[in-house]
């Protein structure tokens, strides 16, 4: 046993952290989010590599063997294999700040900055934060302050931790974990640990400003973060010219999700006030997302008077931008309206579906439906899911998994398939289920080689069907 005073946990997955008791964020029953995973040929010489075609749980010893098994038969032409599994998501500790996408949008300035990271959304697959859903993320990069909070597990002295395993929402994190970054805030917290042991005192109680002095001093940090206190709350001025210009390709809502409170009665007013069929449909839109009811009878007429547009199909590497389609998200706004009405237009779209539709699609469904788990909708949802092509892409036997790996060093069509039937058989067994056909399919991956996905089906089988846990 080796016993200190302050641990710096730089495992990449808050291993350390864990053991200690911190509570963590990682793959669970709300969704299948990850961030695709390579595990790249080597070449003599090659400078740079880079790879997407997987997901890959760094804490499954048996996904970590199917990945190096199948990456050598993928890239049985090259020299080598990379020696470790190049996961661009990892499990996160819950600090005592947690780093939000509107924070980085906003720019949002804090006391104790530690990093100033530079990088665009490069989302590596799709998003989940509902502002995403309106207004996706493009390629353009975004500076975001990082505070020394996030390094601090809530609840536990004495340990910081670093790298991937940060404090903050998963789809912020494309922004703050490129290398200069991780390298910056894993000095930063080097020099703090220093300096909690030569002061004798906790990591809350060190004093900020002389680390940030020190990283200014090294070039680590700009020297205006000398000077930043937390610039949120914002005005309620700057809410309401937010909610205002909304209807301009949702231009502000950045600012609505950082304050949701103090903008929904706003949003509510405009949406009644509104005189053009655009902008109240723009309002309930937003208002749908948000779990709010005021629109839910424009939403349902919206629904029905569009066609199923082109969608959006897995992708992994370059990934920037939409994750679903704008059909696919006025979709999901109406499920989340809570009203019975939502649903027969959800209905009707489901019947159109099947196996040649992108997975969004079949995303936007299910997301709709389970938002309010009606059991007279688990019948369409299990006859798409009966449909040819739907079912048995699950990764259970390494034989046939062997048998046919896709070439392309970014493919996505193993991901595309595995994620449509896991996705809809959540939506199924939360609506209640039909003949068990949701169970069955849970249960096939909640035996896969694929960490994340058994991960995934384990916990949503811990629920009862139909139920809220």
């Amino acid at each position: 046993m080796v016993l200190a005073k302050v641990v710096i946990d730089a495992t990449g997955s808050a291993s350390i952290a864990a053991a200690a008791g911190a509570d963590c964020i990682y793959t669970n029953a709300e969704h299948i989010a990850v961030q695709g995973t390579g595990l790249p040929p080597w070449e003599p010489g090659a400078r740079y590599t880079n790879t997407d075609f997987t997901f890959i749980d760094d804490l499954d010893a048996i996904d970590a063997w199917r990945s190096f098994l199948t990456a050598r038969k993928k890239f049985d032409d090259a020299y080598d294999l990379a020696q470790i599994v190049d996961s661009r998501e990892r499990r996160q500790i819950v600090g005592d700040f947690v780093l939000s996408p509107s924070d980085a949008y906003l720019g949002r300035t804090f006391p104790d900055t530690i990093v100033r990271a530079n990088s665009n959304f490069d989302s590596h697959g799709f998003t989940i934060h509902p502002m995403f859903l309106l207004k996706p993320p493009d390629h353009e990069a975004v500076p975001c302050y990082v505070p020394y909070r996030c390094l601090l597990p809530k609840g536990l002295e004495g340990i910081l931790v670093t790298g991937l395993a940060v404090s903050a929402h998963r789809d912020v994190m494309p922004v703050i974990r490129m290398q200069p970054d991780i390298q910056n805030h894993g000095y930063a917290a080097g020099v703090a640990a220093a300096m909690a042991v030569q002061a004798n005192r906790e990591l809350r109680d060190i004093d900020i400003r002389a680390l940030q002095q020190h990283l200014v001093e090294k070039g680590n940090l700009p020297a205006e973060v000398l000077a930043h206190e937390d610039s949120f709350p914002l005005p309620q001025e700057q809410v309401e010219r937010a909610v205002a210009s909304l209807t301009d390709d949702f231009e502000g809502i950045e600012i609505v999700y950082a304050q949701p409170e103090a903008a929904l009665p706003l949003l509510r007013q405009a949406y009644t006030s509104a005189t053009s069929e655009e902008d109240k449909l723009a309002y309930a839109h937003i208002l749908g997302i948000m779990g709010d009811y005021a629109g839910a009878a424009t939403l349902a007429d919206a629904v029905r008077q569009r066609q199923w547009d082109e969608g959006w199909k897995y992708t992994g590497m370059g990934q920037y931008g939409l994750s679903m389609s704008p059909v696919d998200s006025l979709i999901v706004a109406l499920g989340r309206t809570g009203r019975r009405e939502a649903l027969d237009p959800i209905i009707e779209k489901i019947a159109q579906l099947g196996p040649e539709h992108a997975m969004s699609h079949h995303r936007a469904v299910a997301m709709a439906l389970e938002a309010q788990r009606d059991p007279s909708t688990a019948r369409p949802l299990a006859d798409l899911l009966r449909k040819p092509g739907m079912t048995g892409h699950a990764f259970i036997d390494i034989k046939k998994v062997m048998t046919s790996i896709p070439p392309s060093p970014v493919d996505t069509s193993t991901r595309e398939v595995s994620l449509r039937e896991l996705i809809l058989a959540r939506a199924l067994y939360r609506c209640g289920d039909d003949d068990g056909l949701g169970e069955s399919i849970l249960r096939e991956y909640a035996r896969d080689l694929r960490g994340h996905y058994a991960r995934h089906a384990t916990a949503i089988l811990k629920e009862k069907p139909g139920r809220r846990t």
